[in-house]
């Protein structure tokens, strides 16, 4: 069977475990899983799903969205004072990702990546056949700015940001991405999944900028990782080349007219938010306790734990077969004695807390 050679020795994305298949592997039920690995938030607007089952009379399901998302647009502009023209909507970010690959990215492209961050970069970047190149992030976790900028070409380039950065929960520094941006021949790309946690964007560079692209998610501040929505902004010149491989119809209904709900009343958001951050650093504190494990400070709704004499795959392990599920990243540069957890209710992160204290005291 014929495919395409660039997916010859391709690795793909590492999709998460289900929760299901965790509960069946060590002996749990469904109910005893606790998922502190998705970077998702444990809360959800009962008013705003009150106010979508109001509308579901009147919701036109039958049929399909009204494409130019103009609705979402709107209030994404009132939302962030931007020309609703920057605005493209995408099913979650990852979509947006796919558009940027298949828009901007070919055989003649470096793709230059500051790594360790999220990995659906580079996959995306292969995909389409570009010349991946990952720069190692400084000691501190800062982008290697000197590296990067030596890694461009004279042609075609893109360089990939997550600000904050996931894994390691710390911002690109503004200086640095402008930079990027004043560099010929470069298309900037900053994933802003977590930026509502920081306080900190870079969207008013995009009306200076025209090869500056911000990506952004309903996923994490707003607690709507399963409506899949996401979206760009871009100067107008970009949005249109994004907007000609846009698939048709990649939302549906139901989660656009949620989206307009949350935007309008952003009163639980500000909750979450304000909620998340004490919560991280009050973990924060409890672990720091221990002086054989170090805690990263964290712009996000995570925290980057390194574990200095135990082997993070063992208290991965020991942490599962209790149901607890962290993310295990000790196979990443720089990371190899960390594992990353995010925030969840006090009750739950209670537990998880009190068996990281008992697997680092008995071992």
């Amino acid at each position: 069977m014929y495919i395409r050679k660039n997916l010859k020795n391709f690795k793909p994305y590492e999709w998460q475990v289900s929760s299901i298949n965790l509960a069946s592997k060590i002996n749990k039920k469904n109910s005893q899983i606790i998922r502190f690995d998705t970077n998702t938030s444990p809360f959800i607007s009962k008013e705003w799903l009150n106010k979508l089952a109001s509308k579901l009379e009147n919701l036109n399901i039958n049929d399909y969205p009204d494409v130019s998302y103009d609705g979402v647009k709107l209030s994404i502009s009132n939302y962030l004072d931007i020309n609703k023209n920057m605005i493209t909507i995408t099913n979650g970010s990852d979509e947006g990702l796919d558009m940027i690959s298949k828009t901007f990215i070919d055989e003649q492209t470096y793709a230059i990546i500051s790594s360790p961050t999220y990995m659906f970069y580079k996959v995306i970047s292969q995909i389409m056949g570009g010349n991946v190149i990952s720069i190692t992030r400084k000691n501190n976790f800062f982008d290697d700015e000197e590296n990067i900028l030596n890694s461009t070409n004279n042609n075609n380039n893109i360089i990939f940001l997550c600000s904050p950065n996931n894994p390691t929960g710390n911002s690109s520094k503004r200086e640095t991405v402008i930079n990027f941006l004043e560099t010929p021949n470069v298309i900037v790309v900053v994933d802003e999944a977590y930026s509502e946690f920081s306080g900190k964007t870079l969207i008013d560079l995009t009306k200076k900028y025209n090869n500056l692209i911000i990506l952004r998610t309903f996923s994490k501040a707003f607690s709507l990782a399963g409506a899949r929505i996401g979206y760009m902004i871009t100067s107008e010149e970009i949005t249109n080349l994004l907007n000609m491989v846009r698939p048709p119809n990649s939302l549906s209904v139901l989660s656009l007219t949620l989206a307009e709900i949350a935007l309008k009343d952003d009163t639980f958001v500000k909750k979450n938010i304000k909620y998340i951050i004490n919560e991280r650093e009050r973990c924060k504190s409890i672990i720091e306790r221990n002086s054989n494990v170090q805690v990263y400070p964290s712009e996000t709704n995570f925290l980057l734990v390194k574990f200095n004499k135990l082997n993070p795959n063992i208290v991965y392990n020991k942490l599962l077969q209790k149901g607890l599920i962290v993310r295990n990243i000790s196979h990443l540069i720089n990371l190899e004695k960390c594992l990353r957890f995010n925030i969840r209710t006090p009750e739950q992160n209670n537990i998880l807390l009190n068996a990281f204290s008992e697997i680092v005291k008995n071992n």
